[in-house]
């Protein structure tokens, strides 16, 4: 079984993962992007999982801690991995009290180690991803990922994860209309070499239907949902006024349960259920 996570108080974060911890829990601010991305995603598990109170969740991929503040106002006990040790360290500082009192519990390891040895067995009620994490590992990966992950969780619970497209029409409307032409085409390679802080990685940009066929074995395919549908994400850094925010919010919480958005969208919500 995993170890949990051991707080290091003179941590560096140097370079990569570690280095982007720093900028990445500040992302959190009301009436952002973001936090727009992380309410539609949030409003998907209340709706399979109205109540989380005596319920466990494995947050893979879980950073910083970012949906931490959710998953605890709705009863959860949480288990965070994350394969950057700066992502945990950054968020044993944010939930420190948290930690304590083993409302939380943090591991370090790749999505893509996880074996039949590292957690109990079936414990969890969601095992829930969408801080990306997906799109840094092939389709092999991912099949042998969402396998192993079906094995831990009990008969009724639900595997949520989201995965980038290789077109996002709100993105790339956003880079055209500032005159940002190669960027506005870039996701469409579908593979892509993107620099995290001096470190170089591999992202995997996958459509729906190539998603629609990546099927875990004891699985139920339930449902897909399009974040941001015609939103500019917020690796744009677009800023909208409050105003603007609310009507984005406004639509995009209308288009969360239409698939038709699916080829358009930022990302692509998959919800499983184990058989």
């Amino acid at each position: 079984m995993l170890e949990p996570f051991i707080y290091d108080k003179h941590f560096t974060y140097d370079s990569g993962w570690d280095k982007y911890a720093l900028s990445y829990y500040k992302l959190l601010k009301p009436n952002t992007i973001y936090s727009l991305t992380k309410n539609l995603a949030h409003s998907i598990v209340k709706h399979y999982i109205p109540d989380g109170k005596n319920k466990k969740v494995l947050d893979l991929n879980c950073g910083t801690g970012n949906d931490f503040p959710f998953f605890l106002s709705n009863g959860y006990g949480i288990v965070g991995t994350d394969g950057s040790k700066g992502m945990l360290n950054k968020a044993y500082e944010l939930f420190k009290e948290n930690n304590q009192n083993e409302k939380i519990t943090l591991h370090q390891i790749m999505m893509e180690n996880l074996d039949a040895k590292s957690f109990k067995e079936k414990q969890f009620d969601l095992i829930y991803s969408i801080t990306g994490g997906y799109s840094y590992i092939d389709d092999d990966l991912l099949l042998k990922v969402n396998q192993t992950l079906s094995n831990y969780l009990k008969k009724g619970g639900y595997l949520i994860t989201a995965h980038l497209t290789p077109f996002c029409l709100g993105e790339s409307l956003y880079y055209l209309k500032n005159r940002r032409f190669r960027a506005s085409i870039l996701r469409l390679k579908t593979t892509l070499n993107v620099p995290i802080k001096g470190e170089k990685h591999m992202m995997y940009l996958r459509s729906y239907t190539k998603l629609k066929r990546l099927r875990t074995k004891g699985l139920e395919y339930c449902s897909s949902h399009p974040l941001l549908a015609t939103t500019p994400p917020y690796q744009t850094n677009y800023s909208p006024t409050s105003d603007k925010y609310n009507k984005l919010s406004e639509l995009e919480f209308k288009r969360l349960f239409k698939p038709i958005y699916n080829n358009i969208a930022d990302q692509v919500m998959i919800v499983e259920r184990k058989m």
